[in-house]
C-alpha cells in the first residue's frame, strides 16, 4: 500500500457512509472503495463474487481516494495522517462549482498510476501555497515537482502509454485542460474558454480527451483529439452531465446525469449516439466505472440512505448491492 497525506476538508461523517467510488482491481474481481464503518475511513477491498471485504487500512486518521496499481499489487490512497514536511495536500476543494464535488472526489484526488506500476501523479501544496502536480516513485517517494508557477494544477491523469499527463490549470485565468509529457516538459493548453473545462479522461488508445465544460450554460461532455484540436459535443441537455468514463475497449462513454431529477447512470456510443439509460430510480446514482473487461458496470447508489456500491452488467441488467 501507499498513501498520500491528505486533509479532510472539514466534512461531518455518517456511520458506514462511503466517500469515494469504486476502484476495480485489474483482473475485476475485486472493487477497492474508502467507508467509514468505524466512524473513521479506511480502505476496503471486496470480492464482487462472494462479498468477502478485506480491511487494507487501519488508521486512526482518515484513508481515502483509493487506486489500484496496474500490476494489482499495490493500492495508492490519500490519508490525513500527520505529516511534517512539504509539500504539503490538498487542504480545500478546487473548482467546487455547481455541485459537482462528486467529479473531483471519483476521479481528480485519485493519485494516478503510470502503466508500468512504477510512477504515481498526484497534486500538493508546494511552497509558494499553491498546487503543483508531483510525481513519485511506486513506494510513494522521491517526490519532485514537474509543475512550477503561481497557478493551481491539479488532477494529472498519466496517458495509456504513460508518456503524456494531462492535467487542468488556471494558470491563464480560468480552469482550463492541459497536456504535458510524463517528464513536465512541453506544457500546452488544450482548451480556451471563459468558462470551466474540467474532468479530462484519456481514451484508451491515448487517442482522445473526454472532458465537461458549461461554455454553452450547462455542464455537457466534450471530446478532443489528445492535441485539442476537433473539440465535439457529445451531450446536449439542460442539466449536469459528468464524470465521463470510457469503456475498456473505447466504444462507449458511461456518465452521470440529473437530466431526469436524480443522478443517474449513463452510457452512450463515443461518437454520443444511442445514449442509454441504465439506472432509474428516486435516488442518486453515481460514480459508474466499468470493470477492466467491460462487462460490468460498479457505481454509487443511495438507495439505502447512505452510499454503497453496486454492481450491473455494462447493460444495466442484473443489479445487486455488494457492500453493507
Amino acid at each position: 500500500m501507499i498513501f498520500l497525506p491528505v486533509h479532510v476538508f472539514g466534512q461531518t461523517y455518517s456511520p458506514q457512509s462511503l466517500h469515494s467510488g469504486p476502484s476495480w482491481s485489474p483482473d475485476g474481481r475485486m472493487v477497492a472503495f474508502s467507508a467509514a464503518y468505524t466512524g473513521r475511513y479506511d480502505i476496503y477491498a471486496i470480492d464482487i463474487w462472494n462479498g468477502e471485504r478485506t480491511r487494507v487500512s487501519d488508521h486512526p486518521a482518515n484513508d481515502l481516494y483509493p487506486t489500484w496499481a496496474p500490476n494489482g499489487q499495490q493500492i495508492a490512497f490519500y490519508s490525513d495522517r500527520p505529516n511534517e514536511h512539504g509539500p504539503f495536500p490538498p487542504d480545500s476543494i478546487v473548482y467546487n462549482v455547481r455541485a459537482l464535488y462528486e467529479t473531483y472526489a471519483r476521479d481528480g484526488y485519485r493519485p494516478s498510476w503510470s502503466p508500468d506500476s512504477r510512477t504515481i501523479a498526484t497534486h500538493f501544496r508546494g511552497e509558494k501555497g499553491n498546487y503543483e502536480i508531483y510525481l513519485m516513485n511506486h513506494r510513494g517517494r522521491d517526490r519532485r515537482p514537474i509543475t512550477d508557477n503561481l497557478a493551481t494544477d491539479v488532477h494529472p491523469k498519466f496517458s495509456p502509454d504513460g508518456e503524456r499527463i494531462v492535467f487542468v490549470s488556471d494558470r491563464d485565468n480560468q480552469p482550463e485542460i492541459y497536456v504535458m509529457n510524463a517528464d513536465g516538459s512541453e506544457q500546452t493548453r488544450l482548451t480556451n474558454s471563459p468558462s470551466y473545462d474540467l474532468d479530462p479522461v484519456w481514451s484508451p488508445d491515448g487517442e482522445k480527451i473526454a472532458f465537461i465544460t458549461n461554455r454553452l450554460g450547462f455542464f455537457d461532455i466534450f471530446v478532443m483529439d489528445a492535441d485539442g484540436s476537433n473539440k465535439r459535443q457529445l451531450t446536449h441537455t439542460p442539466s449536469i452531465d459528468m464524470a465521463p468514463v470510457w469503456s475498456p475497449n473505447g466504444e462507449k462513454i458511461l456518465f452521470s446525469s440529473n437530466r431526469y431529477g436524480y443522478f443517474d447512470i449513463f452510457a452512450m456510443d463515443a461518437d454520443g449516439s444511442n445514449v442509454e439509460r441504465l439506472t432509474e430510480s428516486e435516488y442518486h446514482e453515481f460514480y459508474g466505472s466499468w470493470s477492466p473487461q467491460g462487462s460490468r458496470i460498479a457505481y454509487l447508489s443511495t438507495e439505502h440512505g447512505d452510499p454503497h456500491v453496486f454492481v450491473m452488467n455494462a447493460n444495466g441488467t442484473r443489479k445487486r448491492q455488494i457492500t453493507r
